[in-house]
């Protein structure tokens, strides 16, 4: 009896030692399988990625206005005044010289008493229809008399409808002897003097739309693609006009669908609105663009590059080594580095030594 008790607690104990094994081996496998996934990630984490090195391009550009426009006279006659001369900004009314109204005035004052005359004779004809017709009831008038004055009386009414619309015509070229412009619009040239005689269709000066300022640039493909990237964001660097240099933004105002053959470039106009403190043409712009160079120049972390005997080397995530030049160091930790195994997008290791 004292035999099977002692069988039975060596079991026991036996028993009891699998489950503490077990029990140990399960709370340490939950950490290292935890070690193991940071190692990993701590892995994935050391790769970076080579990106393609950047210069700087300045592109050099004049304002100029938006629009110019040539003043030409519609009516002919003799200057009387210049309103505005060349600088100027011509006014809300938007004239820019007047000519001399006087024969107009005297064609308009007649045609208004030639109205006054038919209507005291249509009033009279009138009166002579109403009293044809009572004779002709009474049957003491012939029907054909009546006819002819009713006849004579809708002539003389045509003739006022005629009057009014030539009175019209008169009035609308009284308001085209004063020779205008849009409002705002600075005189670029004055070819007209007072007193002088100006013909119809004769140029008298040139207006522009300064209050927006063009820039025109000829960009290659590369360029114009780095334009485009901007996304709205164009900015135009006016040295000359501030001690410090003025920086504005610019939009693109139109771009040419032509391409020109012999300089393989496109011509984009960028609008400037306000900031600039006169408005003209002929400022000086920069525009400065970011190019990927060409040379297949590269940017990398520094601490991802190792030195040995005077020679730099960059490490793959296999564990490839590739010798690279190195040019220059940058901002941020970076690196300018040039190697024709390296391009843009390749991945290396940040720590090569771990």
């Amino acid at each position: 009896m004292n035999s099977k008790k002692g069988s039975l607690m060596k079991r026991f104990i036996g028993w009891k030692s699998v489950v503490l094994s077990l029990l140990i081996f399960s709370f340490w496998s939950v950490p290292l399988s935890a070690a193991q996934e940071g190692s990993r990630s701590c892995v994935q984490s050391d790769v970076f990625s080579a990106r393609p090195a950047m210069r700087e391009v300045r592109l050099i550009g004049y304002t100029r206005s938006r629009h110019v426009m040539d003043i030409v006279s519609e009516e002919a006659g003799r200057c009387s005044r210049v309103a505005a001369d060349i600088g100027d900004v011509v006014g809300k009314d938007g004239v820019f010289a007047a000519l001399d109204n006087t024969y107009i005035d005297l064609a308009i004052d007649k045609n208004r008493v030639d109205q006054e005359r038919l209507k005291n004779m249509i009033a009279y004809r009138a009166k002579e229809v109403r009293r044809c017709e009572k004779l002709v009831e009474r049957e003491t008038a012939a029907e054909a008399t009546l006819d002819e004055l009713r006849n004579k009386l809708d002539q003389s009414e045509f003739e006022l409808d005629a009057l009014k619309v030539e009175e019209a015509n008169l009035k609308e070229r009284r308001t085209r002897h004063l020779v205008r412009v849009p409002p705002g619009w600075t005189v670029i040239e004055r070819r007209v003097e007072p007193g002088e005689w100006v013909s119809v269709g004769k140029c008298v000066g040139k207006v522009g739309d300064f209050q927006t300022l063009l820039v025109p640039f000829s960009l290659s493909p590369e360029e114009f693609n780095a334009l485009g990237e901007l996304k709205g964001t164009t900015e135009l660097r006016f040295a000359d006009e501030d001690e410090n240099g003025l920086t504005l933004k610019a939009s693109v105002e139109r771009i040419s669908p032509a391409f020109d053959p012999q300089t393989r470039k496109i011509s984009v106009d960028l609008a400037v609105r306000r900031g600039l403190p006169h408005m003209r043409g002929g400022l000086r712009a920069e525009l400065i663009l970011e190019l990927p160079d060409a040379s297949g120049t590269v940017v990398v972390s520094t601490s991802a590059l190792s030195e040995r005997y005077e020679e730099f080397w960059l490490t793959r995530p296999n564990g490839e080594q590739v010798r690279v030049v190195l040019l220059s160091h940058g901002p941020q930790n970076t690196s300018r580095v040039r190697s024709p195994e390296v391009k843009a997008g390749d991945t290396f290791r940040l720590r090569p030594g771990q």
